[in-house]
């Protein structure tokens, strides 16, 4: 049967609910992010079709400037193997020539083979491997948010560089990696996820399912203290984690975040990215 894809319809909603249930069982936000994924103006969601069957999707999203980002990419067991997958990887390369992006990515599962291979198919190539870290138990933290505040874009060189030249390559919220450029601080500042305190600078926030996890992109300073600010941030806004991604290869931080009290996915996950230097 041919294989074609369109833009994502309201009706489309449940259909694509099932899909995401059947691809990816332990993993599901589409219900929860519709309303910004087919309405928004950052990136089309993509539906991909067997004959007259709608059984995958995809989603292509500007993260800011001209880096872009492939999600929700999801076909379900039953069309596996017809060439969906491909599809909305051919519809995400006709976006990104439309739309003139400079870098596109995308993450997978250390282990997803097929999600590899799919990928570095179109150009995309791995960049770098991170381990994720969760922390749940975040009953009695009493800690104040110690003159918690959030930078303002036209204050945002009065800590760049020489406060945040330690921060890596990628930033990451809602396993989402944003490249580290000049334009990321503006966009980090206007989403309201750069913080100062007493205690130094956080970049923590959520692109969505704020109920779930609060997301620790980075910190500099008293990080010990500043951990515990940004567990009482998460308490506040009703976060029932926070959670942390970092570089496969820091051992330095991945030995802190066991020691206070997270847990490592038995998973990890690596970013792959077509066009970034």
């Amino acid at each position: 049967m041919e294989v074609w894809t369109r833009a994502v319809k309201d009706s489309d909603r449940e259909r694509l609910i099932w899909v995401e249930k059947g691809a990816t069982p332990g993993l599901s936000y589409i219900n929860d992010v519709w309303e910004p994924f087919i309405k928004g103006s950052d990136g089309e969601f993509s539906a991909a079709f067997c004959g007259d069957e709608l059984g995958g999707m995809g989603k292509l999203t500007r993260l800011y400037e001209d880096y872009a980002w492939l999600e929700a990419l999801r076909v379900h067991p039953n069309y596996q193997g017809r060439g969906l997958g491909k599809a909305i990887y051919d519809r995400y390369m006709e976006q990104i020539a439309g739309m003139g992006l400079k870098a596109v990515g995308m993450y997978t599962n250390y282990e997803n083979v097929a999600s590899r291979s799919l990928a570095e198919r179109y150009g995309l190539s791995v960049k770098e491997r991170f381990s994720e870290y969760v922390k749940a138990d975040l009953t009695g933290q009493s800690a104040g948010l110690g003159g918690l505040r959030a930078v303002k874009e036209e204050h945002i060189s009065s800590i760049l560089p020489e406060q945040l030249d330690k921060i890596g390559k990628f930033i990451v919220l809602n396993r989402t990696f944003y490249p580290v450029r000049d334009g990321l601080f503006q966009k980090l500042a206007a989403n309201k996820w750069l913080y100062t305190c007493g205690y130094g600078i956080i970049i923590m926030g959520y692109r969505f399912q704020p109920r779930k996890a609060l997301h620790i992109a980075f910190m500099q300073g008293d990080k010990v203290k500043l951990l515990k600010i940004a567990e009482a941030y998460a308490v506040k806004i009703g976060a029932g984690s926070v959670s942390a991604m970092r570089s496969y290869d820091d051992e330095a931080e991945n030995e802190f975040l066991t020691h206070q009290g997270f847990i490592k996915n038995t998973t990890d996950y690596i970013t792959l990215w077509k066009g970034l230097v």
